[in-house]
């Protein structure tokens, strides 16, 4: 079935490049392609001090424009759809473990590793329109709503609020509980925090790291909530930008501490522009959270990590990292 799903996917696009024709295809889809990228990544943010300081009037407009405009559903399809027409095609999402996730049963899904900026993840929710939308169905091959707890702000963020609509906010416990109380949406989040993006970096293609010792939050919810958890894991992912190995221990531990990734990213000649853009996105087998009780809180900590990296072994070769291995990591890297 995913395999089918995979393929009807390929159709409709190959559809969407060939509706303006081959001047799209080798023109606009281009330059779509560098925008979004660029500003996903906060590229705006080196254009907007020197439009203030040359046209300082016409710049407060225009960012009061798009305030007032930003969160309209019709904004937001506008925009989701052009950087869809422009994001790759190569970025991939499978779920295999599909037979596995029962209909009835409400999950925390968590998504590995950060990534810069859950890259690959980001590019095939561009493509997918109605991935957030109310009338969607999620993301392609979850067969459920999902909703992102990543950080409040992202509700606001430009290239990120237009995809994720109204399903996106904090990683509390508060904002991961009330998902569960929806009637068709659960939540997702990605337990390695902005310290794990620190250690995103394509020069490092022996290890991939997993920053999750002594992050033990996530799965406390799920015990007490008495929820199972599905992880997905992008493969290849890290590989997309490069990014410094100094200091990487300080710099995850103030990322952390301070909600903020620390992380200085060269891509494609210098540009935004990732390096690969084959990435494939996993979903593993459910893990039983829900069998443990909260005094076990460790042990289940522990397994789940097992179970995460048994299936990282099990898949990376198909992916493409056959030779990485996956370590866990904490605030006592240095």
């Amino acid at each position: 079935p995913t395999l089918l799903l995979m393929m009807a996917s390929e159709k409709e696009e190959s559809r969407e490049l060939d509706a303006l024709g081959p001047l799209g295809s080798h023109l606009l889809r281009p330059a779509v392609y560098w925008l979004f990228h660029s500003w996903r990544l906060f590229g705006y943010g080196f254009i907007v001090p020197p439009l203030l300081a040359a046209q300082p009037l016409k710049t407060v407009v225009a960012i009061m424009a798009y305030a007032a405009v930003h969160r309209k559903e019709w904004w937001q399809q506008n925009v989701h759809r052009l950087f869809g027409y422009g994001a790759s095609r190569r970025h991939r999402l499978v779920n295999p473990s599909a037979h596995l996730i029962k209909d009835d049963q409400r999950y925390l899904w968590c998504l590995h590793p950060h990534g810069v900026l859950a890259d690959g993840w980001h590019s095939v929710i561009a493509r997918n329109e109605d991935s957030f939308s109310d009338k969607g169905n999620g993301p392609p091959t979850i067969g459920r709503k999902i909703a992102l707890c990543f950080a409040p702000v992202i509700q606001h963020v430009p290239v990120h609020q237009e995809m994720y609509r109204d399903k996106c906010g904090s990683a509390d416990r508060a904002a991961i509980t009330r998902w569960w109380k929806t009637s068709d949406t659960d939540p997702a989040l990605i337990p390695g925090g902005f310290a794990e993006a620190v250690f995103a970096n394509s020069a490092v293609r022996d290890i991939e790291y997993a920053y999750l010792k002594g992050r033990k939050g996530f799965m406390r919810i799920c015990i007490e909530e008495g929820k199972d958890i599905v992880p997905a894991y992008t493969f290849r992912v890290n590989w997309m930008y490069r990014t410094p190995v100094a200091l990487r221990g300080l710099r995850a531990r103030i990322s952390q501490h301070y909600f903020i990734g620390l992380v200085p990213f060269v891509g494609w000649m210098g540009t935004s522009m990732p390096l690969t853009d084959n990435t494939t996105t996993v979903v593993f087998p459910p893990f039983a959270a829900s069998q443990y009780s909260v005094s076990q809180l460790d042990e289940a900590h522990a397994a789940y990590c097992e179970h995460l990296k048994k299936n990282f072994d099990l898949h990376k070769a198909s992916y493409g990292i056959g030779g990485v291995e996956l370590q866990f990591i904490g605030s006592d890297f240095e």
